[in-house]
């Protein structure tokens, strides 16, 4: 597995120059991941890493579509007098967000525009997994590998939680879609509640981590959550399929999308 810090300019950041990134490639075990991202939030207090996940151009589209929808790069009452020169012209801001300086701008958007919102509002956006979903996730839990989409990006984020991190890279633009608000109601919910804490985002999947697998006594209201979700709660064969795919795992995926 290589590990590679690329600093803040490369083209292809997701944040578009907001954080600095690491470059992750040749991950085969997954443990190997999980021990890369523990590193690096160790290596760096203050910041949350933020993993790219599955799909990582279709992830890139939608995250600058719905930072603009939402209009998280708003400038309006921030103080803008230690941003770089290269940022104004004749005197105004450029008006869009490309610099580590500017990421608190960011930050204070995101929390306003995310700050109501709840776990039983996701629930209610109507999310299902059909049969190629329910099969998709099954396979992506057993074998978390196959899900990604490398090399990976890890994002240093300056976030409290990882949750927060989201700001840097926020998903969900399409009206089927959880939409930023909600994907972090429901990381927030999965680590207030559950101990999980936010790891990455795709392009249709969350990742979530636990510092050790849910044991018996946690594992069934992890899975109620996770039914609750998918709108399938009352599916008891569904709720032993989803508690066998998540015993003794630590990560858990959720998908976001339909």
């Amino acid at each position: 597995m290589d590990v590679r810090f690329c600093g803040d300019e490369e083209r292809a950041n997701p944040s578009g120059g907001l954080c600095d990134e690491y470059r992750l490639s040749g991950i085969t075990v997954f443990a190997e991941l999980v021990a890369a991202y523990r590193r690096i939030a160790a290596d760096h207090p203050g910041f949350r890493p933020l993993l790219t996940l599955d799909d990582f151009p279709q992830a890139s589209y939608t995250s600058g579509h719905i930072s603009d929808v939402l209009n998280l790069d708003d400038t309006s009452g921030a103080d803008l007098s230690n941003l770089p020169p290269e940022r104004f012209e004749n005197g105004e801001h450029l008006g869009y967000l490309t610099t580590k300086a500017e990421f608190p701008i960011r930050a204070r958007n995101f929390a306003r525009m995310v700050a109501d919102a709840s776990f039983t509002d996701a629930c209610g956006h109507g999310l299902t997994l059909d049969e190629e979903g329910w099969a998709e996730w099954i396979e992506y839990q057993g074998d978390p590998v196959s899900l990604l989409d490398q090399p990976l990006s890890a994002m240093l984020v300056p976030a409290e939680q990882g949750h927060d991190a989201l700001a840097a890279f926020p998903n969900g633009y399409f009206v089927c879609d959880l939409r930023p608000a909600l994907t972090t109601a429901v990381a927030r919910h999965f680590t207030q509640v559950h101990g999980y804490e936010l790891i990455g985002i795709g392009a249709s999947y969350l990742g979530l981590l636990r510092a050790v697998p849910p044991d018996a006594a946690t594992i069934g209201p992890i899975a109620a959550d996770f039914c609750a979700l998918y709108n399938m709660s009352g599916q008891i064969e569904r709720l032993n399929e989803v508690m066998r795919a998540i015993v003794g795992r630590s990560h858990l995926w959720l998908r976001y999308t339909e």
